[in-house]
């Protein structure tokens, strides 16, 4: 096994600060997807994961929609990612706010 390269100590700051600022939403996005699916932790960050993946969108970016549209709340990304967030968080079975997928960006 390779070890892990070092950082240097500004980049190891930016990305602990990335982290304190992306957890949040993250976790808020999981709870919100457990509720609605009835699902542990574990699943519900894995249907994050795969709704990333599949739609090739940051998983902070995911988490930040479904957030948004669970709280009908505005969202600053492009109506395309958004869209295709949705899309596929509706093909997984997330139900309530997500089987419209009505949900304003600041690009409307």
């Amino acid at each position: 096994m390779k070890p892990r390269d070092k950082l240097d100590p500004e980049s190891e700051l930016q990305t602990l600060r990335d982290i304190a600022v992306h957890r949040p939403v993250i976790e808020q996005a999981k709870g919100m997807v457990m509720l609605s699916n009835s699902v542990d932790e574990h699943a519900a960050f894995t249907t994050l994961r795969e709704i990333s993946q599949r739609t090739n969108t940051k998983l902070y970016d995911v988490a930040a929609i479904i957030v948004a549209t669970g709280s009908d709340t505005t969202i600053d990304l492009d109506d395309e990612a958004v869209a295709a967030v949705l899309a596929q968080a509706r093909e997984t079975g997330l139900g309530g706010p997500f089987d419209t997928g009505n949900i304003e960006t600041d690009q409307s």
